[in-house]
């Protein structure tokens, strides 16, 4: 088990709100968590930390970037709301320009948080108005060496010729070091929304999420296996209170065929 060590006497507001500056100028910020519609949450959802919305961006006498993160996702969404109006919504904030080339919806296919849903909360009969969704470490972070930071950079480059702003934002950090962030700097805070939300189901989003619950709430990890029992819901006591909690993988993830045929299987086993 992660031993826990969070700071309970930071006070609020420590670490900044504004976190950091998009492509094309839009400030990134410290997300708060959705709350639920309905008049109590019947389950929480935790996950590592936030998307972004991304756009294809065809820049002047270059090649397109295929997916370039230009904002905070609006709201954590789960209505899965068309990503071509939140792209054009997010032109007219920049106050886009002719010269900067052209901007659309980045890809096809359903966004993270509308595979939250038809997932995870629908295979477990939840209603996900009644859902209070969060994450360990409340900001956007860019994977350092990949194609976001590549693109990214690309980005800086054209801004400097432009006269647009350089764009600023956090590189993620390794998956332990990230674990440790979230249970050190943000775990106090996770443990007062996990009372807020009184809610008696919990749904960790990867292995990440998973080892922060199991350090915040002093219960062992789980060994994440393409095994049978995956997904079997875990007994957690807090406060006086069970929890009923799912270690699940995102299902958002793409790159690992197991991992999805293993998700599939066990929404499988919920009908």
């Amino acid at each position: 088990m992660i031993d826990v060590c969070t700071d309970e006497g930071r006070p609020p507001g420590a670490i900044p709100f504004v976190v950091g500056v998009y492509p094309f100028g839009l400030l990134a910020a410290r997300r708060p968590p959705r709350l639920p519609v309905a008049d109590r949450a019947d389950v929480f959802v935790l996950g590592m930390y936030p998307s972004a919305l991304h756009v294809r961006w065809h820049r002047p006498g270059a090649r397109p970037i295929a997916a370039l993160a230009v904002d905070d996702e609006p709201g954590r969404s789960l209505s899965g709301q068309h990503r071509a109006d939140r792209v054009a919504l997010w032109r007219e904030r920049v106050g886009w320009r002719r010269e900067w080339g052209t901007a659309t919806a980045a890809g096809p296919g359903a966004g993270p948080g509308r595979l939250v849903v038809t997932d995870i909360l629908e295979p477990l009969g939840l209603d996900p108005r009644a859902a209070y969704l969060t994450d360990c470490v409340p900001t956007y972070f860019v994977k350092a060496g990949e194609r976001q930071d590549q693109a990214i950079r690309a980005y800086d480059e054209f801004a400097a010729t432009a006269g647009l702003p350089a764009s600023s934002l956090r590189r993620r950090p390794p998956k332990p070091e990230l674990v440790h962030l979230a249970i050190r700097a943000e775990g106090a805070e996770l443990l007062r929304q996990l009372r807020e939300s009184d809610a008696p189901t919990v749904v960790t989003l990867g292995k990440g999420a998973a080892d922060v619950f199991a350090a915040l709430t002093g219960t062992d990890r789980v060994p994440f296996r393409l095994t049978g029992d995956y997904g079997t819901p875990r007994l957690v006591p807090l406060g006086g209170r069970e929890l009923r909690w799912y270690p699940l993988v995102h299902p958002g993830v793409h790159r690992h065929v197991g991992w999805r045929n293993c998700h599939a299987r066990w929404v499988l086993s919920q009908h």
